[in-house]
């Protein structure tokens, strides 16, 4: 820890100020007689990992129901298979029990060194919950499995087994956003693992006045004028990264006596510099719509509530970087207006935007998300898959290319609804004719049934279907345009599921995405008017 009045960022976790509403909430719904799964949802840098930090260390104490609590931080180490998952699974509960001398330690660190992990695992729980073993799980970061989607469905199936079977197995998450959100797959999503959490996640947002009393507490020689108080809400929306890095700088520079609006302001002024790489982060999560909506706001001061649609307004508020009275809107932090003036990226300067690499590789996700847009009667499954890639472009291309084939699949099945229905029964006297005409891959490959098991001789299917230089096109609804878009994100696919070792260039990533953009586009043009694609 450094030796700030207020630790932000650094090797440990800082001490919580504030939250005590949101303690309390998490208590309450923790020692119940039924406990709940709790997710915990906030945006980056509003302190979710303090928050779940001190939730670990109060449900460690004597009034605690809970005998054991296990804080597994799955942002820094995520497992990347099932079997990995079990077995930091185990070894974090073993851990944890072995602490406090409990019998079951060493069986569960035992099951590390086992393939089959889960089918004992279960048992032990199982006997655990028989003996009135009471376990808290606490998830931080939990947003980077379900980003890099490598766990199957089975794995969240078992997971829901676990923790919803019993009483004494009980788990608390933190992610950026809704899990419904960051579900990659269909797959993944179709688990009912899903359904064990409250369905309200409980949302940290910036400091609320009781936060405020006792973050003021905290420096007793300090007097803040209500002026003063004013200005350090102008400057940082109650943006906990924001407010106590400005608070730091006052104490350092007065470290006793009065503090009224002019020294907040100069303080401020001073430090405006040092915040713009937490203001830089906070703005890089935002989508384009959000960017230019905020934009569209400074230059007028203040808009209409119905100016702002609801999505970006809930990105930018929970943000701080607005505040909304009644049925207006303005902007609510003083360090993001300035950052965004001073530096925010003008869509209309192609230039500056794109005519260098690093230049281009931090503006292009805004094209994307703007070619996303135009797609407004999309599937709505589709548009969140592409949605999540487009979110890994630039600084993630390998987890962006791993995904893509998620985006494929979900197409693919669009597809088969609209031209064969859900019994995906294909006309027998195709094959015939396709095999008259030499076609290659009916009677070799499928046997005159439709292809269930494999996307490839599905995606040959779409070829013979959509028209070949030997045989006319049969699609109803699909054009040969969707095939070739299809094939091409199909290769992607491929490729994002065998990635030799190494950086992935960010290009290849973008063209992968820029292919799924327009097969949707084709897809929502054939498909939209004839079987709503956002069915």
């Amino acid at each position: 820890m450094t030796d700030v009045k207020f630790p932000i960022l650094g090797i440990g976790i800082p001490p919580m100020v504030g939250r005590a509403d949101l303690m309390q909430w998490l208590w309450n719904n923790l020692t119940k007689k039924s406990p709940s799964n709790l997710s915990i949802v906030g945006p980056r840098y509003v302190g979710k990992t303090v928050l779940m930090n001190n939730l670990a260390e109060r449900m460690r104490q004597p009034d605690s129901p809970y005998n054991a609590v296990v804080f597994w931080d799955l942002g820094h180490q995520t497992p990347d298979s099932d079997h990995a998952f079990l077995k930091s699974f185990c070894h974090k509960l073993g851990q944890e029990l072995a602490v406090i001398g409990n019998e079951y330690a060493e069986h569960i660190l035992a099951l590390q060194e086992e393939e089959g992990i889960y089918e004992e695992l279960k048992e032990i729980i199982d006997a655990m919950h028989s003996d009135k073993i009471k376990t808290l799980m606490v998830w931080d970061g939990f947003d980077q499995p379900l980003n890099k989607d490598n766990l199957t469905r089975n794995h969240w199936d078992n997971l829901r087994e676990l923790f919803s079977k019993t009483t004494s197995l009980r788990l608390v998450t933190a992610t950026r956003q809704p899990m419904s959100e960051l579900l990659r797959s269909t797959t993944t999503a179709s688990s009912d693992f899903w359904n064990i959490f409250d369905p309200t996640p409980l949302q940290v947002g910036i400091f609320d006045a009781q936060d405020i009393v006792a973050l003021m507490s905290k420096v007793p020689d300090l007097t803040f004028t209500s002026g003063a108080m004013s200005e350090l809400q102008n400057w940082t929306a109650g943006y906990p990264i924001l407010y106590l890095f400005l608070i730091n700088q006052i104490v350092k520079t007065r470290a006793t006596g009065d503090i009224d609006n002019q020294i907040v302001n100069q303080v401020a002024e001073a430090i405006s510099g040092s915040v713009n790489s937490y203001i830089s982060f906070l703005w890089k999560d935002c989508p384009a719509s959000a960017k230019e909506a905020y934009r569209y706001l400074i230059e007028h001061k203040k808009v209409d509530a119905a100016d702002i649609n609801s999505v970006d307004r809930k990105c930018l508020e929970e943000k701080g970087f607005i505040k909304v009275t009644g049925n207006k809107i303005e902007s609510g932090c003083r360090f993001a207006e300035q950052y965004v003036k001073q530096n925010g990226d003008n869509i209309g300067n192609m230039a500056r935007l794109f005519r260098f690499w690093k230049d281009y590789q931090e503006n292009i996700r805004s094209v994307l998300e703007f070619r996303l847009d135009h797609l407004v009667s999309l599937n709505a499954d589709l548009r969140r898959l592409i949605q999540k890639s487009i979110e890994d472009i630039p600084e993630h291309p390998r987890v962006c290319l791993t995904n893509i084939r998620g985006v494929v699949d979900r197409a693919l099945d669009l597809i088969w609804d609209a031209e064969f229905g859900t019994g995906r029964a294909v006309p027998e006297a195709w094959f015939t004719e396709w095999k008259y005409n030499g076609e290659k891959g009916p009677q070799d490959y499928w046997d005159k049934k439709f292809p269930f098991a494999k996307r490839g001789h599905q995606i040959h299917l779409l070829k013979l279907i959509t028209g070949t230089d030997k045989s006319d096109s049969k699609a109803k609804h699909i054009s040969s345009n969707t095939w070739a878009l299809a094939n091409s994100a199909h290769g992607f696919g491929d490729f994002g599921q065998h990635l030799p070792p190494g950086d992935i260039p960010v290009g290849v990533a973008i063209a992968a995405v820029n292919t799924c953009l327009e097969l949707a586009a084709c897809l929502e043009s054939e498909l939209g008017g004839i079987n709503p694609v956002n069915a």
